[in-house]
């Protein structure tokens, strides 16, 4: 894994903390990637956090991806099955 996708990773699982969802989505624009990242929640948090989210998003875009494509990583399966038993 390189450093780009330990922050990715971290980043994350941060945002997954703060109950943020995030998805692989094709992207419209047909960017670099031809995905982008689609987050779910931020209406929750204050306005300055929620900005500084997108920004960290925007810099880790690439990073994001390739940590929500890859199945193999046991730590993030278990975070998807947490989020998705929440009452």
């Amino acid at each position: 894994m390189s450093v780009c996708e330990d922050v990715a990773r971290s980043l994350y699982l941060e945002l997954r903390a703060l109950s943020l969802e995030l998805w692989v989505e094709e992207d419209p624009k047909g960017g670099p990637l031809d995905y982008g990242i689609e987050v779910t929640g931020l209406y929750r948090l204050p306005e300055p956090l929620a900005e500084e989210v997108r920004q960290r998003i925007g810099r880790n875009e690439e990073g994001l991806v390739r940590v929500l494509l890859d199945h193999r990583d046991p730590d993030i399966r278990a975070v998807r099955a947490e989020g998705n038993h929440r009452c």
